[in-house]
């Protein structure tokens, strides 16, 4: 049996008694306050989650999916005209965005790899069915017939990582990410 919180949150706010020094401790009872209070900051802190929480509802999961791990904001959201991250410098296998399998039922990429004055742009679409990914990469353009990088899609703990790995030297991966809810 799960136990029953006596908090509305987060479906709705609560109203919590505030009591003073000459409050009855009755009504509520003095370890019902402590024990709404208590609830209360149980679920507070489930909505917020812990630091690194893989729970893809919390407040610390939705904030991380958006930082680029340099703490500034990965997707600017139009701000600048388009929805893109840079990542430059890449030398070794490189985990270039990150999603939630629960989260998304189809995510699509535009990727573009530099190189130097070479570029590769591929379109990808995953679609996840709850058990496997299937994907489709299509419409790749290039100016090279050179292998400028590999790609990888790998799951770990229900989180998705699309990673590049050069071929040689060192690469700039661009993109962008579109995704539809499950």
């Amino acid at each position: 049996m799960v136990a029953q919180l006596a908090t509305n949150f987060p479906d709705s706010l609560d109203v919590l008694s505030n009591p003073n020094g000459t409050s009855s401790l009755s009504n509520p009872s003095h370890a019902q306050q402590h024990s709404n209070t208590n609830d209360a900051i149980e679920a507070l802190q489930t909505k917020v989650g812990i630091d690194g929480s893989l729970d893809p509802n919390s407040i610390d999961y939705r904030v991380t999916a958006l930082e680029d791990g340099g703490g500034q904001l990965g997707v600017e959201l139009g701000l600048a005209g388009n929805n893109d991250v840079t990542i430059s410098g890449i030398e070794n296998k490189t985990a270039v965005d990150t999603f939630s399998k629960a989260l998304y039922s189809t995510v699509r990429y535009t990727l573009q790899i530099k190189k130097s004055n070479l570029f590769i742009s591929d379109q990808i679409e995953i679609i996840n069915d709850g058990t496997d990914l299937h994907v489709n990469r299509y419409e790749i353009s290039s100016n090279t017939n050179d292998s400028l990088y590999t790609l990888q899609l790998e799951e770990n703990a229900g989180i998705i990582n699309l990673s590049v790995t050069p071929t040689s030297g060192s690469i700039t991966a661009r993109y962008y990410r579109t995704a539809l809810k499950s």
